[in-house]
């Protein structure tokens, strides 16, 4: 019953983040083109604080952890820019859609492939609904007529939602490769070396980017700081408490169930806050997505 609840408390917790993610970039009073690397180092360095202390002021990371977190630091930079830039560009909806399901598949194939596990037949059919839901959920962009402008941007909306899909499979992959071979070792050492080298290459482009106005794109507004610290607090607490379900629950399953809960809130938050019309198709998708997670989940256990 705890570990449930905590789950539910770790699904509310990260679609906060997406939320003040895409309220943050809206509130942002520099250039567009900065505004991921500026998010990205904020973010990364209040994480990796707030996990050092909350985890008794000790480092002592292997060598297995290093490498695992620094792979983990560049999906998590990818992660963040795609993020922003898909939800600024198109669906709210079909973006979290993407970060969500590969945060699914993928660590799901890397159990197959690499850890020894096996594949059930209601798990193939559950990948089968996943792409047919992204068809429902393409379906309206897909039909109709729009400007050349238009649709280079339609394009480029769904070349972020892929890379989403990679950057959000590859940090489940990572964490849980880390976790198996370690045998849920060394947790707090795995954020902050996922959370800070990746907030040290968000500095570096913010450098190369702005160069000697570097400074002034760390500026922020009242609602934009607002926004930010709101997103830092929620990706704090939920990575730190999705960390400690993982030695309670299947991490398949954790997987599947936090990932399904947080795509019907964002679900609900682009119909109710963001008034992103339901069409029928993207109503027949998500219901679709939701129960494929359901099936992958439930094949899991």
């Amino acid at each position: 019953m705890l570990s449930m609840l905590l789950i539910a408390l770790v699904i509310v917790l990260y679609s906060f983040q997406t939320l003040f993610c895409r309220l943050y970039n809206k509130a942002y009073p520099g250039s567009e083109d900065v505004s991921p690397f500026v998010y990205c180092v904020y973010y990364g360095v209040f994480v990796s604080v707030a996990t050092f202390l909350f985890g008794g002021c000790k480092f002592d990371p292997s060598w297995q952890t290093v490498l695992f977190g620094l792979l983990n630091a560049c999906a998590l930079l990818l992660y963040n820019i795609t993020l922003i830039k898909a939800t600024s560009l198109g669906s709210y909806a079909i973006a979290n859609l993407s970060l969500l399901s590969g945060g699914i598949l993928i660590p799901l194939l890397e159990s197959v492939l690499i850890f020894g596990g096996s594949l059930k037949g209601i798990q193939y059919f559950g990948i089968f609904l996943m792409l047919a839901a992204f068809a429902f959920l393409n379906a309206d962009g897909l039909t109709k007529k729009k400007s050349e402008k238009a649709s280079k941007t339609n394009r480029m909306f769904y070349v972020y939602c892929a890379l989403l899909f990679l950057a959000n499979g590859a940090y489940g992959a990572f964490f849980n490769a880390q976790q198996k071979i370690l045998q849920e070792a060394e947790r707090t050492e795995m954020i902050i070396l996922t959370f800070l080298p990746s907030a040290l290459m968000g500095l570096l482009l913010v450098l190369s980017k702005a160069k000697k106005a570097a400074l002034s794109c760390f500026r922020q507004t009242r609602l934009s700081t607002l926004h930010l610290i709101l997103c830092c607090i929620s990706a704090t607490v939920a990575i730190n408490l999705l960390v400690y379900i993982m030695s309670l629950v299947d991490v398949a399953v954790l997987f599947t169930v936090e990932n399904g809960g947080v795509l019907i809130m964002s679900a609900l938050y682009a119909t109710f806050l963001f008034k992103e019309k339901l069409t029928l198709p993207k109503i027949i998708g998500l219901i679709i997505a939701v129960v494929s997670m359901v099936l992958l989940g439930y094949a899991s256990v």
